[in-house]
């Protein structure tokens, strides 16, 4: 691990000069105590006004972020952030290595390690809680259970950013002309983001984006709920997205093997654990997000939270979307139709029967479980239209017969489909669904409505010669 190379200039760069003087005075009058690195976390306890807390996030390309207890919130870091740094750069050796520490008791006896246990907890009580819930752990569960070094340092960074983030919005209600400044600010986020990916820093660059995500959801009840915050959310995914594909498809290269990130499985499981908190208008983002980038196994890993939150969702069917879809990659094919059948969404059924080839029991299912417009058109769009011969025709005289409302609606995307093209068949194809749609405004007893849509047809295609002399030779239109 390449820590960063840090200059008395990095810190000045960060800071106002009145903190950066004042962090000299607290750094040459050992405020700093008990400084300790674990991976890339710099922390220590800083004495001031009161004891805070500080930590730094380092990469191998300088500072990630930055976190203090203490309640400044001007420009730039703190007086403590300051000392902090300054303590990493000019008196490095009073630094703790974590990671050094634990490779020195793990050759140490049961019998020392235990009175090192014990002599902690009697000094720092606050430890036991931690303590128990280890004991508690058995050698089998143990490793599924407790949260490894990584995970806690991606969870750390998260919250790190998230605070900072929060920190851009401030306290109050935000006009529109505040939201738009700082959306702006919080764009420079996701600029370090996509940088941060470039130089191959993808776990922390996700971290922002994720934090990013968060945030803007939480403090949505606090703007005047227009859309600017849910474009620039949606930015922030489209954005996590791309550097998470990227993440998967980078380590499957030359392996075949799909595998599993910690980080990433992180990253995944607190955006779904926000997508049951989320207002509606971001809950559909978010489990698209996670169904565009989640692997196999990553899914798994998420399937259980979603069986045991699902009655309180706030969007019921975008998670059982999710669900069904991780049921499907995973094969369980079994619990994808029990799923749909048990919620009653009609469409997964039919899709999910129609990809297992089982097309008899599809077509049976369309005749017996209605459809909106929308899914009849998503199913006449897919690979499915395609590849069962007559398909299409099959399906508009299922509709036509069963909601003779609905077909005229198909039918109408149709014939704007058909018309747009110059081929000959195609408009002889929109000469058909025309001659079908006639029948159906007769069969709903809509004839009076079949004029005024055929006048406007024939206005908006004035120009398409050959399309109404293939119409015009057929005289029952």
């Amino acid at each position: 691990m390449q820590l960063p190379n840090l200059t008395r200039d990095h810190i000045r760069q960060r800071c106002t000069a009145q903190s950066f003087t004042r962090g000299t005075e607290y750094f040459h009058d050992g405020a700093i105590s008990n400084p300790v690195l674990h991976d890339w976390t710099l922390s220590a306890t800083c004495h001031g006004t009161y004891p805070y807390r500080v930590s730094v996030e380092l990469m191998p390309t300088g500072i990630a972020a930055t976190r203090c207890s203490c309640p400044y919130d001007g420009e730039g870091e703190c007086k403590h952030i300051v000392a902090l740094l300054l303590t990493y750069i000019q008196t490095p050796d009073i630094i703790c290595s974590i990671d050094a520490l634990i490779a020195t008791l793990s050759e140490k006896p049961k019998a020392q390690l235990l009175r090192i246990i014990s002599e902690l907890l009697s000094r720092t009580p606050d430890l036991a809680s931690v303590a128990r819930v280890y004991a508690n752990m058995t050698e089998e569960t143990g490793s599924e259970t407790a949260p490894t070094a990584h995970e806690l340092t991606v969870c750390a960074i998260v919250t790190t950013y998230r605070e900072r983030i929060d920190r851009a919005f401030g306290p109050d209600f935000l006009e529109q002309h505040q939201l738009q400044k700082i959306i702006t600010h919080l764009e420079g986020f996701v600029q370090h983001a996509k940088s941060l990916a470039h130089l191959g820093e993808t776990e922390l660059s996700l971290s922002i984006l994720d934090a990013l995500i968060h945030q803007s959801i939480v403090r949505y009840p606090d703007t005047l709920q227009r859309q600017e915050l849910p474009r620039f959310v949606k930015k922030c995914a489209t954005t996590f997205a791309q550097i998470a594909m990227n993440v998967e498809d980078s380590a499957s290269i030359g392996s075949g093997i799909e595998i599993v990130h910690a980080p990433l499985r992180e990253h995944y499981q607190m955006l779904l654990e926000l997508s049951f908190e989320a207002e509606p208008i971001f809950i559909s983002l978010l489990t698209r997000l996670l169904q565009q980038c989640c692997t196999i196994q990553e899914s798994a890993d998420l399937q259980a939270t979603i069986e045991q939150c699902l009655d309180e969702s706030p969007d019921r069917q975008a998670h059982v979307h999710l669900l069904f879809d991780f049921y499907f990659q995973a094969g369980r094919i079994g619990e994808c139709l029990r799923l749909a059948r048990r919620e009653r969404e009609n469409y997964l059924l039919i899709q999910t029967l129609f990809t297992l080839q089982q097309e008899a029991a599809a077509w049976q299912a369309l005749e017996t479980h209605p459809l909106s417009v929308d899914e009849y058109w998503c199913l006449l769009e897919s690979p499915i239209a395609t590849r069962i011969r007559g398909f299409t025709d099959k399906l508009l005289r299922i509709v036509s017969d069963s909601q003779p409302d609905t077909a005229i609606a198909v039918y109408d995307r149709l014939i704007e489909k058909t018309v747009l093209s110059r081929r000959r068949e195609d408009y002889e194809k929109t000469r058909d669904y025309l001659m079908a749609l006639r029948e159906l405004y007769t069969q709903c007893d809509q004839e009076n409505q079949w004029i005024p849509y055929l006048t406007h047809f024939r206005k908006r295609h004035a120009r398409k010669r050959l399309l109404f002399q293939i119409i015009d030779a057929q005289h029952t239109i």
